[in-house]
């Protein structure tokens, strides 16, 4: 099944995207060059001079210490020789791993990044997301404080998630991660031998975050229809195109890491980044099942763990976001809410959240962070509460939009299974405990601003606990079949 709309098309691609609905007209783009096939390593010299980038020009290259292979090549000196022996010269910015063993988007990251930078410089980054991240918002705080723009190309290492395209960077804000608003890339490289022979783990978790759309798109609806987020177009959903459909049919060139499959894992991932960029927010690929992650990162963060594969978690968190998404389509009678109560006071609301992370920050920091975002949220959920009792009523009318953007669970654990992703929170690495994913599960609405799910379930007064249990319970039953 082709793509409806194919990045490696570049010029016409724009062309037809601009045509969406929900498109920004009149905002600027500087993601002008996508190349994505075989060898591309060696036209990278090309690339470069599409975006303006001649040989005098200085390079600073960010990487971190992470070993890859390009077939029989040690991939990061193979990458700065080819860059070398084209004419430039090239420095190098190494980002070193903190006590966790990982290197992590934080600002003591980005700002030794932005160090190295300089207006007659540009940047090339050779990394999977987390490299990815810290490069371009480096680079968007430099083009702020001085007016500038830097050249950047991103060379992308992994399937593995939709940050290289993405005008945003999700970064650690006192444990806490935030979603900063920050530049696309000039130009992404994805040289298909290099995306083959990474990780299996990366290529696994780069399914397994886009498979987030089937609990962030309904999230993201939902929001709009209850007033909480007027941002809502249909772009996303016509630029991604049936994912379902698409991840299935190629399940098995992915477990192979044919460069075909390859090649469409790497658009579908562009296409994600893309989508969030044009609609301002994360909200297409970010819904429930992504602070549902976060705060499984939290509580990691906070005792120096490492973090599991981002995209790995968000599969397993999606399968429990469309657990709670069947129930609650299936028993929500909008006749037996009342609204009076569904407003709760934001003392006791900053009370609840210092209560619940307390154990985990005892500085309350983390507390204080969380509660800076969700009062953004709480606010906004008082401010639009006469459109409540028009939701109520259209109910029956939006009952089956919402329905249409989720799957079932098992439906999601399967697709993810097809390509030998993990199905179970211990096995992730590090493993969580389900006492650790209750707690995230609980507690996750009250970390960020961002509508979902789960603050219906608290606003709308569930029995969270008797939810959580099924939740669970429905999910592993399923697993033993």
């Amino acid at each position: 099944m082709p793509l409806a709309y194919d990045p490696a098309e570049n010029e016409r691609f724009w062309e037809r995207v601009r045509q969406l609905p929900g498109f920004p007209h009149g905002e600027e783009i500087c993601l002008r060059y996508m190349l994505i096939e075989s060898n591309a390593l060696f036209r990278i010299k090309e690339t470069l001079n599409f975006i303006g980038v001649r040989e005098e020009r200085p390079l600073v290259v960010v990487m971190d210490t992470t070993p890859m292979r390009r077939g029989e090549d040690d991939l990061k000196p193979l990458v700065l020789s080819v860059l070398k022996q084209a004419g430039w010269e090239v420095e190098t910015c190494i980002l070193q791993p903190d006590s966790s063993g990982q290197v992590h988007t934080d600002m003591p990251h980005i700002l030794q990044v932005k160090e190295h930078l300089g207006a007659e410089k540009a940047v090339v980054s050779v990394g999977s997301g987390v490299v990815t991240d810290i490069a371009k918002h480096a680079c968007y705080l430099f083009d702020q404080e001085h007016g500038a723009h830097l050249p950047y190309l991103v060379y992308q290492t992994a399937n593995s998630v939709s940050a290289y395209t993405s005008n945003m960077a999700p970064t650690l804000i006192e444990g806490v991660k935030r979603t900063l608003t920050s530049r696309y890339p000039d130009a992404l490289i994805c040289d298909l031998e290099t995306l083959r022979d990474a990780p299996r783990e990366m290529t696994i978790a780069g399914v397994g975050d886009l498979l987030a759309v089937f609990v962030s798109l309904a999230d993201w609806y939902l929001a709009y229809r209850l007033g909480m987020d007027e941002t809502w177009t249909p772009l996303p959903e016509l630029l991604m195109g049936p994912l379902d459909e698409l991840l299935v049919q190629n399940a098995e060139g992915i477990r192979h890491s044919s460069l075909e499959a390859m090649a469409l894992l790497a658009k579908l991932i562009t296409l994600g980044g893309i989508a969030m960029s044009l609609s301002h927010a994360t909200a297409p690929l970010s819904g429930f099942e992504h602070i549902l992650s976060h705060t499984l990162d939290l509580q990691n963060e906070v005792r120096g763990k490492a973090m599991a594969l981002h995209g790995t978690q968000i599969a397993l968190a999606t399968v429990l976001g469309a657990a709670a998404y069947h129930i609650f389509l299936e028993r929500f009678d909008p006749k037996q809410l009342n609204c009076e109560h569904c407003y709760p006071e934001p003392e006791s609301m900053h009370k609840l959240i210092l209560q619940t992370f307390h154990p985990l920050d005892p500085t309350d920091r983390a507390g204080e962070e969380c509660w800076s975002d969700y009062r953004i949220k709480l606010e906004k959920w008082f401010s639009v509460r006469e459109k409540l009792p028009a939701f109520l009523d259209q109910w029956e009318e939006i009952r089956p939009e919402v329905a249409k953007r989720t799957r079932p669970p098992e439906q999601i654990r399967k697709m993810f299974a097809a390509v030998e992703g993990p199905t179970r929170f211990s096995e992730l690495e590090p493993p969580f405990e389900e006492v650790e994913v209750r707690f995230a599960f609980l507690n996750a609405p009250l970390i960020r601003k961002r509508f979902t799910i789960g603050d219906l379930f608290i606003w709308f007064n569930w029995d969270r606990e008797a939810l959580w249990r099924e939740v669970w319970e429905t999910t592993q039953s399923t697993l033993e079949h």
